[in-house]
């Protein structure tokens, strides 16, 4: 049978999650898509909560020596098959539906490539700690970029074509949860995506719940690493020079720089709009780490043997 969509799940060390989630994602009707989940987990008893779920042929388990969800879902989008791919964590849960939602806009847009859905917080968590979320507004960008003050779209609720990687290549290693950025390989791939010509859709219809809600100091270390995580993610395309046919990406270049406005009233390249991005430009961790995505964008090969940086940016 021809497959419509592909789940994929990065899982390590949380089989109390991962098997409820993946049960969330079975629950859903039909035989026409799989479910492949990606388990990083370091010991045994970790991974027997996720293999309990193997009895259901929709269901692929797939272990990994990798590290991080971005590598885990890089993982997931070589082991699947279907041309639509889907998205969310091990600490979320689906709707009954979600697959079914998810294909919607992907089949009405032919430029659409990259969706991102609402990803919300249980009302009977709210209040506990912190856990990202997202609600979208805006419809659908396309040929622009989203403005700085806007949030964007997270990985746990997120679908895209495979051709889309097949030509910009996969997730970038060194950004998202357990790598050495914890946070932005969405806003890379969404960058990228639109640098790229695609379209990126906001679709509030479908949805998840995110129950990984953090208290006290894990909460506002998972913050600070959000916005350093961001900050690289953007450095990131400063350096490698991203360019929409128009011109610089806007949300990174300071509003006074206006097209027509001369070199030295702006006050050379680069007067970023965010001052938390010119702070992580000049962290040392910042500097080393946009060098290295960088490099392993100019040199990582993809799937289809090109350099993995090629017509992504």
């Amino acid at each position: 049978m021809t497959l419509r969509i592909s789940a994929v799940v990065p899982t390590r060390n949380r089989p109390d999650d991962a098997a409820p989630c993946a049960g969330s994602i079975l629950g859903n009707a039909g035989d026409d898509f799989e479910l492949v989940m990606v388990d990083q987990s370091d010991r045994r008893r970790h991974r027997a909560g996720p293999r309990r779920l193997c009895g259901d042929r929709r269901f692929r388990y797939v272990r990994s020596s990798s590290r991080g969800a971005s590598a885990a879902r890089n993982v997931g989008v070589e082991q699947s098959t279907a041309p639509i791919i889907a998205f969310t964590d091990d600490d979320c849960r689906v709707s009954t539906d979600w697959l079914q939602q998810t294909l919607f806009p992907l089949r009405a847009r032919a430029e659409a490539a990259l969706v991102f859905g609402k990803v919300s917080i249980p009302d009977e968590l709210k209040g506990k700690g912190f856990a990202a979320e997202f609600e979208p507004h805006q419809r659908a960008y396309y040929r622009e970029f989203p403005p700085a003050h806007v949030t964007w779209g997270l990985g746990a609720n997120m679908s895209a074509r495979r051709s889309m990687f097949e030509r910009l290549g996969t997730f970038d290693p060194l950004l998202g949860p357990g790598s050495p950025f914890r946070a932005g390989e969405e806003y890379d791939l969404a960058i990228r995506a639109l640098a790229a010509g695609y379209k990126v859709v906001n679709a509030a219809e479908i949805a998840v719940f995110h129950l990984g809600v953090r208290e006290g100091d894990e909460a506002s270390k998972l913050m600070r690493g959000y916005g350093r995580a961001v900050g690289a993610t953007l450095t990131k395309h400063v350096r490698l020079g991203t360019r929409k046919k128009q011109g610089a990406v806007p949300f990174l270049v300071h509003p006074r720089c206006r097209k027509g406005t001369s070199e030295r009233r702006c006050g050379g390249s680069a007067r970023l709009a965010s001052d938390w991005l010119v702070a992580c430009w000049r962290e040392p961790i910042c500097r080393s780490a946009s060098r290295s995505i960088a490099h392993a964008e100019s040199t990582r090969t993809d799937e289809i043997g090109r350099p993995h940086g090629s017509g992504a940016t």
